[in-house]
């Protein structure tokens, strides 16, 4: 249990900029310390972002749940959100006096790229997962998943002020590709 309120401590933290910022810090933390796979990992991205409320704190619950069911999903969602909610707290009159400061200005301008860079490698890091069969050494692709990603790529052209059309039709196609020998 300590463990587990020190790494969402951590996380919670260090993370600026909200919890697709989080996602590779986590990544790091919980796989790598044996806590859940990389393959749980990437399942648990999946269902944490299709859920309602913030990814970083629905990740937080579910890897709290899987190691000390209730008691550490409330555990692990409390550690990650304490640290912003004092910082938030500490700093917000100095923000609010200081928010033309150049200084101020400057420190959020590189900050967004930061936050960008981490968001693209959370990127790149889920969309290797999907596409890889298994590990890099062959690079075995997976080209129904190739082909998936491109289609509703384009599709999102079209829909994209109806998500919901988005989600249908993937869920289809993904039924179709994966359940019909092809």
């Amino acid at each position: 249990m300590i463990e587990l309120i020190l790494i969402f401590l951590y996380v919670g933290l260090f993370t600026i900029g909200g919890g697709m910022v989080a996602i590779p810090l986590i990544q790091q933390q919980v796989v790598e310390r044996g806590l859940i796979s990389f393959d749980e990992f990437i399942a648990m991205l999946a269902i944490a972002e299709s859920t309602p409320g913030p990814i970083g704190i629905n990740i937080a619950t579910y890897v709290g749940f899987t190691q000390q069911h209730i008691l550490g999903a409330v555990v692990a969602t409390a550690s990650f959100i304490l640290p912003s909610f004092i910082i938030v707290s500490a700093l917000a009159g100095l923000l609010k006096k200081y928010r033309y400061s150049l200084l101020v200005v400057y420190w959020f301008y590189y900050l967004k790229a930061v936050i960008i860079g981490l968001i693209g490698y959370a990127a790149v890091n889920i969309l290797i997962h999907a596409v890889v069969i298994e590990g890099f050494p062959d690079l075995n692709l997976d080209y129904k998943a190739i082909a998936l990603i491109v289609i509703m790529s384009l599709l999102y052209r079209f829909f994209y002020k109806k998500p919901w059309i988005l989600i249908i039709i993937g869920a289809l196609l993904g039924m179709a590709t994966y359940s019909l020998p092809i």
